[in-house]
């Protein structure tokens, strides 16, 4: 995607600019009370049972699927408030189309439900040093130890674990 994104610190990349290393990237928006945050703790948890070495090389981006009300302010409060390291996170907002576009390519489907309200699926994807798609995982009950065997897999190129 050659859209241009806003990270929390108000710097515009493109996608490709985290391209280098292998990232772990889902979509939530701030203000969620549900499944946005299970799947930040699933992350967290996630980066804390990688190997050190691995770590280190490895990005976690989360993209807000409510851009018109996580402003860049929004998204650094956010990160304060969850403690994301701003070495291995990245969080990202973009206009609506491109937004829409992205949680298409990952397979996250959003949007208001019948009484207006914002809902969404959760997705962990893994994505290689390119960007492309290794892995994709979805809800809420999904095995973070496998997640970080994957993840561990792709950085090392090696069989990692059971």
């Amino acid at each position: 995607m050659q859209a241009r994104w806003e990270t929390d610190g108000g710097k515009e990349i493109h996608l490709s600019e985290l391209d280098g290393r292998v990232r772990l990237i889902s979509m939530f928006y701030s203000t969620c009370q549900g499944v946005c945050l299970v799947t930040s703790q699933d992350m967290r948890e996630i980066e804390a049972t990688l190997p050190r070495v691995v770590r280190e090389r490895v990005g976690f981006v989360l993209v807000t699927l409510d851009p018109a009300h996580d402003s860049a302010s929004a998204l650094r409060s956010y990160r304060r408030a969850q403690g994301l390291s701003p070495a291995r996170w990245t969080l990202l907002r973009g206009c609506a189309a491109d937004t829409d576009k992205l949680a298409s390519l990952l397979g996250i489907a959003a949007g208001p439900d019948a009484t207006g309200r914002f809902v969404h699926s959760s997705e962990l994807v893994i994505l290689d040093e390119a960007g492309r798609i290794l892995h994709r995982h979805s809800g809420t009950g999904a095995d973070l130890a496998g997640i970080a065997r994957e993840i561990e897999t792709a950085v090392t190129g090696a069989k990692a674990g059971p």
